[in-house]
């Protein structure tokens, strides 16, 4: 009994078969795993496979594996299949998709192995499936980062570009492709030498060094020609990219066109710089008149007196600064109605002591309702000054704005004031202006006046200008008379008046007033009209 039982011991001590180690590895496994027949069809399943796609095992066996198999990935298992049954391979492993009970679709990382009997004869197929959900979301997320990423370099409106120490490109955005009329394809392992022009490599390369020995940051500012000739500025900035072990193997740089930005700033500072011009002047008394005689071609005698300014450099100084040099940039920036407002307060003095005077008002101030209020109010506050001015409204403010024109026109003939038409000739609407405006003189172009005894089509141009007016009524000055025989031609052809060189250079106003003063508002000629 005692060997009987001990026997018994032994026998229940005994190891399991291989075969039940394998049943048991095969039910436990974290990971699913199948075995399915040469046909497909599912012999058996674990439970780390039903769970992984949500179905009881009663539900896959008797089923194939194309079942559970996402319609795009049917075809390389059933390649693998053929190859396997044909003694090509016997062991396949990919990431494929799976569709779940739910229809969720699960990615998962497959190993399928061929068994075969001690012949060599196939018997079955064994499947191994890890889940790789977690990783494929992970990669997903790593890709839609990197996508991210990439978006964000190609939208952003500076130009990218990394190269290495070979100068070669390894990267460039959209924006930079466009720059250069390069694609990545083509640039991509190509040296600077092959995209930038000659005379640029030097200095990029000099920059570049200075990162990729130093590892800092660095600034510069670069103009550009482009192609159709327009000067560019970017602002370019630089840094080191470092490799895996810490060491600057390339440089980043990132070229913003900031040409617009500078060009405001520069125009902010120009508007500063001429503010701080013009009011100084004002403040200083530098602003100064000089007068240029009108000349009529009956009595070849002085009518009026045009008033054309000029600006003392300092207020004791007898240099001057020609109109050009400011008068420009006070029309630009919003400045020239204070000149016209100081200008037309001299004019109405010196017309109210007996002074024929011209003065140019600007576009501005004619269609400034305010300012042109102010005009008047010094006009009436200044006996006998209205029948001595003499308005002049330029071609081109009328084209500006014709109602504005025409409105000031009429209220300052009103007062007795005479109007002028300048640089008449010259623009497009020029015979129509004649019909809307109320005008006593037009000031004939220097343009025509100037070529008018080389050039026939200046003076059929005067021709017809002095016929339109004389059908208008009005009295006509030819600018520009620089010679006698100009002033000779001009008179010949029934102009009125002639201004220019020839008949008096521009003078300080204390010169060319040396003459008894006009109290009667002008010559015969004038008085006649």
């Amino acid at each position: 009994m005692a060997a009987t039982g001990s026997r018994a011991s032994r026998e229940a001590e005994e190891p399991a078969t291989s075969d039940d180690v394998l049943r048991s590895a095969f039910e436990h496994s974290p990971s699913g795993m199948g075995v399915f027949a040469l046909d497909g069809e599912w012999l058996r399943v674990n439970d780390a496979y039903c769970d992984l796609l949500g179905y009881l095992p009663a539900e896959l066996l008797g089923g194939s594996y194309r079942d559970v198999t996402h319609h795009d990935d049917v075809g390389a298992d059933r390649e693998f299949v053929a190859d396997a049954l044909a003694g090509r391979r016997d062991l396949f492993q990919r990431e494929k998709r799976y569709v779940c009970k739910d229809e969720s679709i699960l990615w998962a990382l497959t190993r399928v192995e061929l068994i075969r009997d001690r012949a060599g004869s196939p018997l079955y197929f064994v499947s191994h499936v890890q889940d790789l959900s977690g990783r494929r979301a992970t990669l997903d997320l790593l890709h839609g980062s990197q996508r991210t990423l990439r978006s964000v370099i190609d939208n952003t409106p500076a130009l990218i570009a990394v190269t290495d120490r070979d100068h070669r490109y390894r990267l460039v955005n959209q924006g930079f492709e466009a720059a250069f009329g390069v694609t990545s394809d083509w640039i991509i392992g190509r040296r600077d030498t092959d995209v930038l022009p000659p005379e640029a490599i030097a200095a990029e390369r000099a920059q570049n060094l200075l990162v990729l020995g130093g590892g800092e940051a660095e600034h510069d500012e670069q103009t550009t020609v482009t192609q159709d000739g327009r000067e560019r500025v970017w602002l370019v900035t630089r840094f080191g990219l470092r490799d895996e072990d810490g060491v600057i193997d390339a440089v980043c740089s990132m070229s913003t066109d900031v040409t617009e930005r500078r060009a405001e700033q520069r125009t902010k500072r120009e508007r500063l710089q001429c503010s701080e011009l013009v009011y100084s002047a004002l403040a200083q008394r530098r602003l100064v008149l000089f007068g240029q005689p009108i000349m009529s071609l009956k009595s070849l005698q002085p009518i009026a007196t045009e008033l054309l300014i000029r600006m003392r450099k300092t207020p004791r100084a007898q240099e001057l600064i020609e109109p050009a040099a400011f008068l420009p940039d006070a029309e630009r920036f919003g400045l020239i109605g204070v000149i016209d407002e100081w200008v037309a307060e001299q004019a109405i003095k010196f017309a109210a002591a007996g002074h024929r005077v011209t003065v140019n008002l600007s576009a501005k101030t004619v269609s400034d309702s305010a300012q042109v209020n102010l005009i008047r109010s010094a006009v009436l506050a200044n006996q006998g000054a209205a029948e001595n001015l003499i308005f002049e409204i330029t071609e081109t403010a009328v084209a500006d704005n014709l109602d504005a024109a025409r409105t000031f026109a009429i209220r300052m003939r009103q007062l007795g004031c005479a109007i002028a038409l300048d640089d008449f000739g010259v623009g497009h609407g020029t015979f129509t202006y004649l019909r809307r405006l109320p005008i006593d003189y037009l000031k004939i172009d220097r343009e025509f006046v100037r070529d008018l005894l080389s050039d026939h089509e200046s003076r059929q141009v005067i021709e017809a200008i002095v016929g339109v007016a004389d059908q208008f009524d009005v009295l006509t000055i030819a600018e520009g008379v620089e010679d006698q025989a100009t002033l000779d031609a001009v008179r010949g052809m029934g102009v009125d008046y002639a201004q220019g060189y020839w008949t008096g250079r521009p003078a300080p106003l204390p010169q060319l007033w040396q003459a008894p003063l006009n109290r009667d508002g002008g010559d015969r000629d004038v008085q006649e009209h």
